[in-house]
């Protein structure tokens, strides 16, 4: 028989009284494994409890076909004691990442020291609890980052537009900007009139009437380009269905360009009516940039503060500021079918909370609701000083939440969406951050009409919330 000293040096069974101690190196099996062997697989029925002496272990698991490697165990360590005692088949691969040698005690054995050493049930238990602990971080890390990666795709589709926006300015500005110093050319060479230019410069520094975006004034405006390009064709513009689109933009008819096309040669027109659709050209496309930019702009702040980088994470915040970031990154699902309706308290005062952790709250509660109206509805979000906390209240008009749901709704893994659209995390996770880090309440109602979440949060740290 090997030396089993390191064995009772263990926490697991240092407190064994040595006659248990004797009884239990004649009552284990010993193992060798060399690197690369398997000791357990996945799914299967454990029989013993292991326990590493010497060596390194892999463990591994199967996700979405392949094999995934999950942790490592260094000697000391015990292994598959959870399953043993559960009767739960075996949620990893044991791989010898090194020669290993091992000792295996029976199911037998195993209960034998549960029921007559206390010390070793403290310890046996202790550690199926930090195990458990650390699958639960694990778990909601990954759910985390899942949510992460779920808003990072809405946000680069988000930005995909305004910067598509920004490229297409940009690549529309170089073309312009040629076609504006050629009729420049062209308008310095006619040897236009000054009476006539200034005219020109003052048309080009008019403000564009207000956009009509219904279908009616889709059809007018249409119109109104096929008779300023029939009225320019008349007059000897060449390619008048390019032109007449910017002039129409800006409010100009036949009418208002006919004076100025009798004092003028045909020459000095064609040169004034190019000069001045490529001057409009030039800044539509310079306010699109801008626009875009600002767009761009826009989504990076609310992202920045959404996440309160650079700065402490305990911290007094207005409340409203956070949701309203989170409203911007999340555009790309309320945009198309989602009305928002506030009702905030502006007079309510700054919240010490923990600032990015409480707007992954509002981003779960959001997103939940959204899934509830099937991004059709209204969401509505007020805000309201209730005694010692402030009050959000999310609510939604989707069909609600069956009664019998509702007990069990801020569970770990419970979900009623099917399979691919939830893990049951979400709001588990707004309830540890509003109950455990915030202590805080969290709360909801549900009937026919829509569901209401209501979130208070107190205004001093370490008063609970009441309500």
């Amino acid at each position: 028989m090997s030396d089993l000293s390191r064995l009772f040096e263990m926490p697991l069974l240092a407190g064994l009284p040595a006659e248990r101690k004797q009884w239990l190196s004649a009552n284990l099996t010993e193992h060798r494994l060399k690197k690369g062997e398997i000791l357990l697989r996945e799914g299967e029925t454990v029989t013993h409890q292991f326990i590493l002496l010497e060596g390194e272990l892999v463990t591994e698991k199967r996700i979405a076909g392949r094999q995934v490697i999950d942790d490592t165990r260094a000697a000391p360590v015990s292994i598959a004691e959870a399953s043993l005692l559960s009767g739960m088949p075996l949620p990893l691969t044991f791989v010898a990442n090194t020669d290993c040698f091992l000792v295996a005690l029976s199911e037998q054995v195993v209960r034998t020291l549960l029921n007559e050493c206390e010390s070793f049930s403290r310890q046996i238990f202790r550690s199926m609890y930090g195990r458990i602990s650390a699958y639960d971080r694990f778990i909601l890390s990954g759910e985390k980052l899942a949510a992460l990666g779920r808003l990072s795709a809405g946000l680069a589709h988000e930005l995909n537009n305004p910067a598509a926006a920004v490229a297409r300015a940009a690549e529309g500005l170089r073309d312009s900007l040629d076609s504006l110093h050629q009729a420049t050319r062209a308008l310095v060479s006619s040897a236009m009139r000054a009476d006539v230019m200034a005219t020109l410069d003052e048309w080009a520094s008019r403000t564009p009437p207000p956009l009509d975006a219904t279908p009616q004034g889709a059809l007018r405006r249409s119109e109104a380009e096929d008779a300023v390009a029939q009225w320019l064709s008349a007059h000897g513009i060449a390619k008048s269905w390019l032109i007449a689109p910017r002039l129409v933009a800006a409010g100009f008819s036949p009418q208002e360009l006919a004076p100025v096309a009798s004092s003028v040669t045909p020459e000095q027109f064609d040169a004034g009516i190019r000069w001045l659709a490529a001057t409009f050209d030039m800044r539509f496309l310079s306010e699109q940039a801008w626009i875009g930019a600002g767009r761009i702009s826009e989504i990076v702040k609310a992202m920045k503060s959404y996440s309160y980088m650079d700065q402490a994470p305990l911290q007094e915040v207005d409340i409203h500021t956070g949701i309203e970031d989170t409203l911007t990154i999340m555009q790309h699902r309320l945009k198309h079918g989602i009305v928002v309706k506030r009702d905030f308290d502006l007079a309510l005062p700054p919240v010490p909370v923990y600032g990015s952790e409480l707007n992954q709250v509002w981003t779960n509660l959001i997103d939940n609701a959204i899934d509830a109206m099937d991004q059709h509805g209204e969401l509505t979000i007020r805000s309201r000083l209730e005694g010692n906390c402030a009050l959000i209240e999310i609510g939604d008009t989707g069909h609600g939440i069956p009664a019998d749901v509702l007990p069990r709704l801020f569970e770990p893994f419970f979900t009623t969406k099917p399979p691919g659209k939830g893990n049951g995390l979400g709001l588990h996770i707004a309830y540890r951050t509003v109950v455990h880090r915030h202590d805080g309440r969290i709360n909801v109602e549900s009937h026919a009409d829509g569901t209401t979440f209501q979130v208070r949060l107190p205004l001093v740290q370490g008063h609970a919330a009441t309500g």
